[in-house]
């Protein structure tokens, strides 16, 4: 299972965990917010950066500026890899102060959200699936999201984390034939854990260093 952080940021920083009890904490998904939802997934699938933005409050869009433009793309480059499938389910629930302090470091919201939408998916017949988590909040009479901003020294780690990232680049478009065909093929098929323990076993690389690398063949395939 992976978790795609969106719509920008928290892929850099922590990764959220679920709420425990997320059955007893969630709300009804309301029609705007369904709407919303349905929204977000289609430019989500397009690849529509300016779009997904779009659907944001001015005060989080505000926080991208041409000096660090470049990451918040890369950001959501990172997030867009795989599509969101149409048999997707919806979790309108409270907001994890918790996790938002544990991310106070990196990254701050302008506008304090009001609920989390969970957007969680599972691609048929393998165990690969996601989860998109947006923060929203209630204006004008409708629901919009709400993303976090990047503090200073977020945007410092990310830049300064350039070099690990290009390793993992350099070591998955390091990999050959008949590993490397391998390995696309169960990408392809969304068999992305098969494809991590396959990377795993055939190099002897732990388990961080597999996720990583095949999150970069990944990125070099699309």
């Amino acid at each position: 299972m992976k978790r795609a952080i969106s719509p920008t940021i928290c892929a850099i920083a922590l990764t959220f965990a679920v709420s425990i009890n997320v059955s007893a904490q969630a709300t009804p998904v309301p029609s705007d917010v369904k709407a919303f939802a349905a929204q977000y997934v289609a430019a989500f699938n397009a690849k529509d950066k300016a779009r997904l933005i779009s659907l944001n409050l001015f005060q989080s869009r505000a926080c991208i500026t041409p000096a660090n433009k470049d990451i918040y793309d890369s950001v959501l480059f990172m997030n867009m890899r795989d599509p969101v499938p149409p048999n997707y389910m919806l979790s309108l629930i409270p907001v994890n102060e918790g996790n938002l302090k544990a991310l106070a470091n990196e990254e701050y919201f302008p506008v304090a959200p009001e609920r989390e939408l969970h957007i969680d998916y599972q691609y048929p017949e393998t165990r690969d699936g996601g989860q998109l988590i947006l923060w929203l909040v209630r204006q004008n009479g409708r629901w919009v999201g709400d993303f976090p901003c990047m503090t200073a020294q977020g945007i410092k780690n990310f830049r300064e984390d350039a070099a690990a990232r290009e390793q993992y680049k350099k070591l998955a478009a390091g990999i050959k034939d008949p590993l490397r065909s391998q390995l696309i093929a169960m990408l392809r098929k969304h068999e992305t854990g098969e494809a991590e323990e396959r990377y795993q076993k055939a190099t002897g690389s732990d388990i961080r260093t597999s996720v990583l690398v095949i999150d970069a063949l990944a990125d070099q395939m699309h």
